[in-house]
């Protein structure tokens, strides 16, 4: 082996030596620190706002479940934006707008999923124990226990963050924000028209509808900065992933989260032309995707064209069923194929990873890449 080659290995492997994948203990300790001073501040704040009066779980105005799921989002985003600001730090590379972007949709995501979840979690306890009140002491507690678990998994979520997590994130906000949205609708025969009639409904619904798709199409185009980044690994080896169309995949990812924020950012009863331009921009993108996909992912498995091409024989078929067989309403066809485009994403970047693995299976092997 020459200099020259065993100097590339080295690169490789160094390429990989990043905060991203920094010593698990060390992660570890970095997450009980925060969840301490995440319980900390939680207990404190509570307490100052409990004190002296019994508290009910969860009820309209001050509750235990309100407080907590605040101030436990509030605490997971800024949990996130330290972690990931050590992270950056440690790399000692400037950042690109579209990552800063990519950092801050992410950070709001893991806020409002753990906002959503907490809501929910507390409203379901409350069920259980109707009438129930808490001491300052025992409510704070609470709080403080909520908090420390919110910013304990959201510094390990930053600090192990990749394609794959950020994909599943999404799905869980995607089904989490419209769940909310169908749940606060005014009208309980919206599902008659389609899922854009959310977005124009007045109040929560409204909000919540057109913001989960504004923050995830955001987050989808932070998502590409992960992609581009793994196939940098993997396009360092001969057979994995070397002929991949790194940059026009992402700019077609790119485009389907622009597309979907603008889906959310033109309402349909105020903008209809510029909405639907947008879904079919976002329809149009996958398509291009799905058909170019020989050119665009040659070296990847069979089973991921059979999973591909599979994915799209079913959209094509929802289509028939509600262009042509009337079968489906146009709600039911939107939920199918967002539910298809989001699947064979995740379907996507877990190939990704799987040849990531199979990658450093094969590195470990190599009698350098342990000395470096």
């Amino acid at each position: 082996m020459t200099k020259h080659s065993s100097a590339k290995e080295a690169d490789v492997v160094n390429t990989d030596a990043s905060p991203k994948n920094d010593n698990s203990t060390k992660i570890e300790s970095a997450a009980i620190y925060a969840a301490l001073i995440s319980g900390t501040v939680g207990f404190l704040i509570s307490l100052a706002l409990f004190w002296d009066n019994t508290t009910a779980l969860f009820t309209k105005g001050i509750s235990i479940g309100f407080v907590a799921s605040i101030l436990a989002a509030v605490i997971a985003l800024v949990i996130y934006l330290l972690t990931d600001a050590r992270i950056a730090r440690k790399t000692s590379r400037k950042r690109k707008l579209s990552e800063r972007i990519g950092t801050w949709s992410l950070a709001i995501v893991h806020a409002l999923l753990v906002l959503l979840s907490y809501a929910l979690v507390f409203f379901v306890v409350s069920r259980s124990f109707i009438g129930a009140e808490i001491d300052p002491f025992g409510s704070s507690a609470i709080v403080a226990l909520a908090t420390g678990m919110a910013g304990y998994i959201t510094c390990l979520s930053a600090a192990q963050m990749n394609s794959m997590r950020i994909a599943i994130l999404l799905a869980l906000f995607l089904v989490s924000g419209t769940f909310i949205s169908m749940l606060s609708a005014s009208d309980p025969n919206w599902w008659y028209l389609h899922f854009s009639s959310l977005g124009a409904d007045s109040g929560i619904s409204s909000y919540a509808f057109n913001g989960t798709l504004i923050i995830a199409g955001v987050a989808m185009v932070g998502l590409t900065k992960h992609i581009t980044d793994d196939f940098k690994k993997l396009q360092h080896e001969k057979g994995l992933a070397r002929r991949t169309k790194t940059r026009t995949l992402a700019v077609c990812i790119i485009g389907m989260g622009i597309m979907l924020a603008l889906v959310g950012a033109f309402v349909y009863n105020v903008f209809p032309t510029i909405h639907n331009l947008a879904a079919g921009g976002m329809a149009s993108f996958f398509l291009l995707i799905i058909l170019a996909l020989p050119w665009l992912t040659p070296d990847f498995p069979k089973a991921f064209f059979v999973a591909s091409y599979g994915l799209f024989a079913a959209l094509l078929l929802s289509m028939w069923l509600y262009q042509t067989a009337g079968y489906f309403n146009l709600t039911i066809f939107e939920l199918v194929a967002a539910a298809i485009i989001f699947t064979w994403l995740i379907v996507f970047v877990r190939y990704i990873a799987a040849m990531l693995e199979d990658r450093d299976k094969e590195q470990s092997k190599i009698p350098n890449a342990k000395l470096v």
